[in-house]
């Protein structure tokens, strides 16, 4: 059975036991709680919910996540890429040393402090900068700051004009007697320019300034600008070192940032007990605890509390009307089990109805063979899929989706072979000693596209009829005969009837099988027709809801075209394999280096045409699964079974 079956179980003691027995519940990784809701049981109303306090633990998880991922940047490993978590073995007797030893406190004020400073000294910094960016441009000004302050006869102005406005200015300067304009510096838009002239001048150079809408610039400091910005540039070096200086602090204590991940995980495991003991509902003397169970680990849950005396096990079996509520645990063979995880990305089956996995996963990796179609590609892939997991870590997930492209990787080379196509090669063009496997090839997809074609319309109806058949055998589980004889056998027999007919007409088969093939046809619309709408009191209900079930015959028809996306893919992958060839023969032929860039594009054209090819073909077998086979049967939205377990989010403890 895929679907595991469940037992609701409930844990009755003294109320004393409760932390210990919770804490063990976690060890033993087998058991979900379940939220007692209020009046799910009248013996259970006087009971009440535990108060229990959570600040500190949560408070206490805040800081030392601020802390971890502060001194995470100071990692001298540096940061990894990688679509999968990483977790962190830990030896058992040091974790526990670190619990009770290490000053985590300590470390978060020092990360505190490093982290503050680092902020005002990145501040400082930060105006410093733009103190720099005002003064550059008046880097070579001839004279003091404090000359442009205060004046008695004569007046410094500095200016900053658009470009254009340069002749006119100097033109208008130029008119004034006794001024004289300096050209500080020029930019692409802007020039930069002091002014000096009489006092008297004044109201004749404020209207050219005006004019020409120049911008008066002031300041207030008193050395020169050469020396101010030699300060900035002297402040910003001091405040480079320090930073440095800090770094390298927080760098030393990074590698204290394991124990700091080792005690959030303990505060992580202690509020996730709280968490599970608040499920709890309690008199003064005594608590209970509802939950989930596998039916399997019921033996083992007894057997590791046999010794406490004062605790009470009962176990329950799932009742038909609380299904929906039941956990879902998955329990395949070896072979299915990875193409779970496309399941799940649908969404889990409900406790009571059939798991797909071990129906879908030879369609899927068939059908994602067929996209790829090539042999050689197979081998790449199948080879990659098996070593990836075995170099890299790439958590639960990453093994199941690699475990999957391994399978759908040999069934590629079988289809490969069958296709005759190998990295965009024909195997009939092969040495005569591999005429064995020449002798295995049956068509070519791009010389025989309507082979093809045929081919991924067949297995569209093989799929389609595999989930109608499922849907039968669901109704025949629940007791409801009547509905799997008129509802899904009744389509059963109506495509079988079509296909005969059409094999018939075609001359595939006899004339008895055409005939044979109408009346399953005929047949099964009758079925439809007279008893879609058997619900129904009305006659004209029944037989309107009769001519809309037939009308289904149109969207069969379109499910069936689906599948010719496996066609349009697996040629897509052989066009463009034999491209990849040609262009590298082409470039072959080039002096000196043309045998290197034809190996070079080989290697990048067939790994990419492998990477692109094999994601679309995932996506729409994936497509196929969820909406065509699945329509057919299946609904999902199960909750899954997720028992309380003792499990770090940074941490594994050897």
């Amino acid at each position: 059975m895929a679907v595991c079956e469940m037992r609701k179980v409930y844990i009755i003691g003294e109320r004393s036991l409760r932390d210990s027995l919770v804490r063990k519940l976690g060890r033993l990784s087998l058991f979900q709680p379940n939220k007692i809701k209020e009046g799910s049981n009248p013996s259970l109303k006087n009971l009440k919910k535990p108060a229990i306090k959570t600040g500190e633990i949560e408070e206490n998880l805040s800081k030392l996540s601020w802390a971890i991922n502060y001194l995470k940047q100071f990692d001298e490993k540096g940061a990894i890429l990688s679509f999968f978590p990483n977790k962190t073995i830990v030896k058992k007797e040091k974790f526990l040393n670190w619990i009770s030893d290490f000053d985590w406190e300590k470390t978060y004020k020092k990360c505190q402090e490093f982290k503050e400073k680092l902020e005002d000294l990145n501040d400082e910094r930060g105006a410093l900068e733009e103190r720099h960016r005002l003064f550059s441009p008046w880097e070579s000004l001839p004279i003091p700051l404090k000359k442009l302050q205060k004046a008695k006869y004569i007046v410094y102005w500095l200016g900053i004009a658009p470009r254009q406005s340069k002749e006119n200015l100097q033109k208008k300067i130029k008119n004034i007697n006794e001024a004289y304009l300096h050209i500080v510096k020029e930019e692409t838009k802007n020039i930069y320019f002091l002014v000096v002239f009489l006092k008297e001048k004044q109201e004749k150079v404020e209207s050219i300034f005006q004019e020409l809408r120049i911008e008066k610039v002031t300041f207030f400091e008193k050395e020169t600008i050469s020396k101010k910005i030699d300060e900035i540039n002297k402040r910003i070096k001091e405040i480079d070192n320090e930073v440095g200086k800090i770094r390298e602090k927080s760098k030393k204590i990074s590698k204290e940032n394991i124990k700091l991940m080792a005690l959030y995980d303990y505060f992580y495991n202690l509020l996730n007990e709280k968490k599970v003991a608040e499920y709890s509902r309690s008199t003064s003397f005594t608590f209970i605890l509802e939950g989930w169970v596998k039916k399997d680990d019921t033996q083992k849950l007894f057997k590791e509390f046999k010794d406490y005396s004062s605790l009470e096990i009962i176990v329950q079996k799932p009742e038909e009307k609380e299904g929906g509520n039941v956990p879902v645990a998955l329990s395949n063979k070896s072979l299915f089990k990875p193409f779970e995880l496309v399941t799940e990305l649908y969404g889990i089956p409900r406790y009571f109805e059939i798991d797909p996995t071990p129906f879908l996963a030879p369609f899927f990796a068939l059908f994602l063979a067929l996209c790829l179609t090539d042999g050689g590609y197979g081998v790449i892939l199948a080879l990659l899929a098996y070593f990836i997991p075995k170099k890299f870590e790439v958590g639960e997930g990453g093994r199941r989706l690699f475990s999957i492209l391994f399978i759908s990787g040999l069934v590629t080379i079988v289809i490969g072979i069958i296709t005759g196509g190998m990295f965009g090669v024909e195997i009939a063009t092969f040495p005569s000693f591999l005429s064995p496997i020449k002798q295995l090839v049956l068509f070519n997809p791009i010389k025989q596209p309507l082979v093809f074609l045929l081919i991924s319309l067949a297995l569209g109806v093989i799929h389609l009829l595999t989930g109608i058949i499922l849907e039968l055998w669901e109704n025949i589980k629940r007791g409801d005969i009547v509905s799997a004889i008129l509802d899904q056998a009744s389509w059963v027999i109506l495509i079988i009837g079509a296909i005969l007919f059409g094999m018939g007409k075609i001359k595939i088969l006899s004339n008895f099988f055409t005939t044979f093939g109408l009346i399953m046809f005929l047949f099964g619309i009758g079925i439809l027709f007279f008893f879609s709408g058997r619900k129904s009191k009305s006659f004209l209900s029944r037989f309107g809801k009769g001519a809309f079930e037939l009308y289904g015959l149109i969207q069969l028809f379109g499910d069936v075209l689906s599948y010719t996306r496996l066609l349009a893919l697996g040629l897509a992958t052989s066009v463009i394999a034999t491209v990849v060839n040609t262009i590298a023969k082409m470039f072959s032929g080039a002096p000196l280096i043309g045998p290197i860039l034809a190996v070079i594009i080989l290697i990048v054209g067939h790994l990419g045409n492998i990477g692109i090819n094999c994601l679309s073909g995932f996506i729409h077998t994936a497509r196929l699964q969820f909406v065509e086979f699945f329509g057919k049967f299946y609904q999902g939205g199960g909750e899954n079974f997720t028992p309380f377990r003792q499990e770090g989010k940074y941490t594994l403890i050897k």
